[in-house]
């Protein structure tokens, strides 16, 4: 009986940790809109405050666009509670990065969630980011200008 009484506090912690684990993480499906005949590698890239977006402290991701249907859904298990701004860009000549002309206007296809490039830059973080769990689904259209 006491070995019963004393595993039971123990259960119970580790039920709680379990849970407490179990609802900081959400599931995030972000929908790509792709230009026609994109080839490359897509990067999207996770930033989670407004000090480092469009810098190079995002969680990376990288997808061989060949491997990925036509206007893939990207699924994200695992995305803590908090503001984020997803960006994409398709690095069409395999460099490893987003190339930009001398007025640093990208000359590869590029999006971001919620926001469109504007005619003087890209979007804010405020402008381009989303609440999770309050968001499920992302919408990212990628398009060359």
């Amino acid at each position: 009986m006491i070995g019963t009484e004393i595993g039971n506090p123990v259960k119970f912690i580790l039920l709680y940790l379990a849970s407490v684990l179990a609802v900081t993480n959400h599931p995030v499906e972000i929908n790509v809109t792709l230009p026609e005949n994109a080839t490359g590698k897509l990067y999207l890239v996770i930033y989670d405050n407004k000090d480092d977006f469009l810098g190079e402290k995002g969680e990376l991701n990288i997808y061989d666009i060949s491997e990925l249907q036509n206007n893939p859904k990207i699924k994200l298990n695992a995305v803590k509670e908090g503001t984020y701004a997803f960006v994409a860009f398709i690095d069409e000549n395999n460099n490893g990065k987003m190339d930009k002309n001398r007025l640093g206007i990208p000359k590869e296809p590029i999006g971001f969630s919620v926001s469109k490039m504007g005619l003087f830059g890209p979007p804010s973080f405020k402008k381009a980011s989303y609440q999770v769990p309050n968001t499920k689904n992302v919408e990212l259209i990628i398009e060359r200008f």
